[in-house]
């Protein structure tokens, strides 16, 4: 079976979507994306140097095709990283 993969908005590297979380734009603020969500949506290595560019206003309005704001900067990293220590906990 092939592996999804996907362009991170931080390095324009390419990956393996498992490898990166999932951003989308609900009501034009930025939120990680649950598990089925479909829609428009922005791939993002969990890397401090890909966090730092793909969280910029104009890397962010060039991915979704609109202005996005981050109402809670904080929030979101926590969110991230508690994402990414769930997973290296079940592999």
């Amino acid at each position: 079976m092939a592996v999804p993969i996907r362009t991170c908005i931080g390095c324009r590297q390419r990956d393996a979507a498992a490898e990166m979380v999932r951003l989308r734009v609900a009501d034009g603020r930025l939120v990680m994306a649950e598990g089925g969500q479909s829609g428009r949506g922005a791939s993002l290595h969990p890397r401090p140097s890909c966090l730092e560019t793909g969280l910029r206003p104009d890397v962010l309005g060039r991915a979704f095709k609109q202005r996005v704001t981050i109402p809670d900067a904080a929030k979101l990293f926590q969110q991230i990283t508690t994402t990414l220590r769930r997973a290296a906990r079940g592999r």
